[in-house]
C-alpha cells in the first residue's frame, strides 16, 4: 500500500512555491512526484523545455532511490523560486545520496542528473546519519 502526503506552504505566492512530498513505496512515487513538480514549475513559470528536464530527474530518482532509504520511503522537497528548483531528496542512507548519483549514469549518455542540473550536491542530514542529495536546476 502506498501512502502520499503533501503538504504546501502557506507561502506559496506568485511565482514561488515551496511543497514537502512524503512518498510511499509503491508505483504511485513517480507519478505522484512528476505532478507535484510540474504543478510547482506551472505556478513558478518555468519554460517547457526546462520541465521537462526536471522531470527526467524525478523519472531517474523514483527509478533508484527507494533501495537507498531504511523503508522505502521517498521525501522530498521541492522550491521553485525566481527561476530556479531545488530538488532536495531527504533522509536516505548514510551512503545513499552518493550511490544514488553514480545509478543515475546511462551507457552512452552519461550521468543523467549532472546533465539536467546545474548542481548535484551530497549534504549530511544534520539531525541523523543520514544523507541527502539535492539538484539545483535553472530555468534558463
Amino acid at each position: 500500500m502506498s501512502s502520499n502526503a503533501v503538504e504546501q506552504s502557506a507561502q506559496a505566492t506568485g511565482t514561488t512555491a515551496r511543497l514537502r512530498l512524503a512518498n510511499g513505496p509503491g508505483p504511485l512515487a513517480r507519478p505522484v512526484l512528476c505532478r507535484v513538480v510540474s504543478m510547482a514549475l506551472t505556478r513558478a513559470d518555468w519554460p517547457i523545455d526546462r520541465l521537462d528536464d526536471a522531470l527526467l530527474a524525478c523519472d531517474a530518482l523514483c527509478a533508484h532511490a527507494p533501495g537507498y532509504t531504511s523503508d522505502g520511503t521517498l521525501t522530498f522537497d521541492v522550491n521553485a523560486c525566481d527561476g530556479t528548483l531545488e530538488l532536495r531528496l531527504r533522509d536516505l542512507r548514510t551512503d545513499g545520496a552518493a550511490a544514488l548519483v553514480r545509478d543515475a549514469r546511462l551507457p552512452g549518455v552519461g550521468n543523467v542528473l549532472e546533465h539536467v542540473a546545474e548542481r548535484v550536491l551530497i549534504e549530511p542530514d544534520g539531525q541523523s546519519s543520514s544523507s541527502q542529495l539535492v539538484l539545483v536546476i535553472r530555468s534558463g
